[in-house]
């Protein structure tokens, strides 16, 4: 029982590593993209706001909501095996 409990232990760290490297990877870049429309666009309002609105925008998106499945998706399948393994 304790190995269960320090395999799950671990998948979970690998799983946050994971959702931070894919979360921050996606704000990088989406920061990248709206300081690259600032330039390339004629906008009356400041950098500052306009990246300030954009980032706010993105963060009531669906994108970052998708990023949750990191965790969901594995320990989804984890439990349908081990599920499969006691009751087959």
């Amino acid at each position: 029982m304790i190995i269960w409990v320090r395999n799950i232990v671990l998948i979970l760290f690998l799983l946050t590593i994971i959702y931070l490297a894919l979360s921050t990877l996606s704000r990088r870049r989406r920061l990248n993209r709206l300081k690259l429309d600032y330039k390339t666009g004629s906008h009356t309002e400041p950098e500052g706001e306009f990246i300030s609105k954009g980032m706010q925008k993105y963060e009531r998106s669906l994108k970052p909501k998708l990023f949750a499945g990191v965790y969901l998706f594995p320990l989804a399948v984890i439990l349908l095996l081990g599920y499969l393994a006691q009751y087959s």
